[in-house]
Order: C-alpha cells, then sequence, then structure tokens
C-alpha cells in the first residue's frame, strides 16, 4: 500500500495563561494583523494548501501621511562613495557633529528634485514592481 503524504490538521493549542507568557508572547499580541487575510481555496493541487490574494498596492505615506525610511541598494561609483564620506567627514569637523551620509543624500536629492515638475508613476507600474519585490523576497524567479 502506498504512503499517503497527506498530513493531518495541526491541533490547536489552548491560550497561554497570563502567568505562562514571556516577552516574546507579548510582542506576538501586539502583531497581530487588524485586518484578516483572504484567501482562496487551491482545487488544483493537496487539499492542505491555499493562495492568498493580493489586494491593490498602496504606498506607506498613503496610508500614514508619514515618510518611512526604507532600505534600498545602489551600484555607486568608488568616486562618489569616497566623495559622499569626504562631504560628511568635512561637515562633522565643521561642527555638524551628528550629520551623517543618510542626511548628506537627502540634501543631494532634495537640491536634485528642486525646480524639476516629476509625474508620478501610473498604478499598474507601481503594482509590477510590488510584485517584483515580494518574488524576490520570497527567493521565486520571474
Amino acid at each position: 500500500m502506498a504512503k499517503s503524504f497527506k498530513k493531518a490538521p495541526a491541533a490547536v493549542e489552548p491560550p497561554k495563561r497570563t502567568s505562562e507568557k514571556d516577552i516574546f508572547d507579548f510582542l506576538d499580541e501586539d502583531r497581530k494583523p487588524t485586518t484578516p487575510i483572504t484567501t482562496e481555496s487551491n482545487t488544483s493541487n493537496i487539499d492542505n494548501t491555499s493562495t492568498v490574494k493580493e489586494d491593490a498596492v498602496t504606498s506607506v505615506t498613503a496610508v500614514t501621511n508619514e515618510e518611512a525610511d526604507v532600505r534600498q541598494t545602489f551600484v555607486l561609483g568608488q568616486r562618489y562613495l569616497d566623495k559622499l564620506k569626504d562631504y560628511v567627514h568635512t561637515r562633522r569637523m565643521q561642527g555638524q557633529y551628528e550629520y551623517t551620509q543618510k542626511q548628506a543624500l537627502h540634501d543631494a536629492l532634495d537640491k536634485l528634485f528642486e525646480g524639476f515638475d516629476i509625474t508620478e508613476r501610473p498604478a499598474h507600474i507601481r503594482q509590477q514592481e510590488e510584485s517584483r519585490k515580494q518574488r524576490i523576497r520570497r527567493g521565486i524567479g520571474k
């Protein structure tokens, strides 16, 4: 007789008493999503899988009205990187001890965008960028 790889449904653990919780349990409670994730059944595969519907992408600033710092990787010439570091060093030597490379880049980008009429990317382009970012995070290629 062939083996079945289907697993029995996982047993649901009863909630811990407050006296049994540690700091990580309390942190997990704070991170619980406020909106449920919509799933649809995947009938073309085994029964215990589901796929998540992807909703429209919204930017952080559209939701919170605040700017959030985002980590981004750029390929930069060594000459520019050295100039940036030298510039920050010079500003610090002139008394601005808290001046950072991040602030220098912000100043440079503000000057670059100053007086230039910039059109916003269409929603479908932002959607493509977001889906590509999610595929990269999950380790899935094109």
